[in-house]
C-alpha cells in the first residue's frame, strides 16, 4: 500500500545508495556491470541475471547495439517474475550515462520470450516486488526495488495501457499471436521519468 511514510522510506533508501555510489566514485551503471571490464552488447550482467529464488523476481542489466538504443541511453534493467515453468516481464528501466534512470518501459512477449499475462497479475506482481540479496550487488537489489516503488504509479499505468495497445494491434492484425511475435512491435509503453524530482518531492514533503 502506497503510503507517504513509505514513499519517503523508499527516496530515502534510493537516495542514500545513489550518493554511496557517488561517494565511491561510481555510478549505478558502473555497479550493474558486476566488474566487468568491457561492457557487450546484449550480454546480460551479471551473467545468469541476479535472482532471488525464494521469491521468484529477478532482473539484469544490458545493453543493445549502438544503433538500437535512445539517444544518451548507456542500458536497461529488465525486472522479471519467474513461476515453476516460466517468467513474466514485469518492467523495464532505462539509464543514462551518469547511472540516472531515464525512462521506463513494457516490451513485447517475444522481446524477453515472457510468457504475457494480464494487466491485473502484471500489476499484483509490481506490487509484491521483493527481492533479499547478499553481497555486493545487494544495493543494486535495494535500489531497483525503492524505484519500483517510487514509481508505481507510473509502472501500472504503463502495463495498463500495453494490454489497452495489444488489443488495437489484435483487432488489426485477427490474432494475438501475431501481435505478441511482431517484430514491429518491441516497446509497447514508455515514460519518461525525474528521478531527482520525485526524491526531492517524498523528502521535502515530510521535512516540511
Amino acid at each position: 500500500m502506497l503510503t507517504q511514510s513509505n514513499l519517503w522510506l523508499a527516496a530515502q533508501k534510493l537516495a542514500n545508495i545513489q550518493m554511496q555510489y557517488a561517494k565511491s566514485g561510481r555510478t549505478l551503471n558502473e555497479a550493474a556491470l558486476c566488474g566487468a571490464k568491457d561492457f557487450v552488447e546484449w550480454q546480460h550482467y551479471p551473467n545468469n541475471d541476479l535472482a532471488d529464488v525464494n521469491s521468484g523476481y529477478e532482473f539484469y542489466y544490458h545493453a543493445h547495439s549502438a544503433d538500437d538504443m535512445p539517444n544518451g541511453e548507456h542500458g536497461h534493467f529488465h525486472v522479471i517474475k519467474r513461476d515453476a515453468k516460466t517468467f513474466h516481464h514485469l518492467v523495464g528501466i532505462a539509464l543514462d550515462q551518469k547511472g540516472l534512470p531515464t525512462r521506463l518501459f513494457t516490451t513485447n512477449q517475444w522481446v524477453t520470450g515472457e510468457a504475457m499475462i494480464d494487466s491485473a497479475t502484471t500489476i499484483k506482481f509490481v506490487k509484491e516486488f521483493e527481492m533479499v540479496i547478499k553481497g555486493r550487488l545487494a544495493p543494486v537489489s535495494n535500489w531497483v526495488g525503492a524505484l519500483i516503488y517510487l514509481f508505481s504509479a507510473e509502472i501500472e499505468k504503463l502495463i495498463v495501457e500495453r494490454d489497452q495497445k495489444i488489443r488495437l494491434l489484435e483487432a488489426e492484425y485477427g490474432n494475438r499471436e501475431l501481435v505478441l511475435n511482431s517484430r514491429k512491435h518491441h516497446v509497447l509503453t514508455e515514460c519518461k521519468i525525474d528521478l531527482l524530482g520525485r526524491l526531492s518531492e517524498n523528502l521535502l514533503v515530510v521535512n516540511s
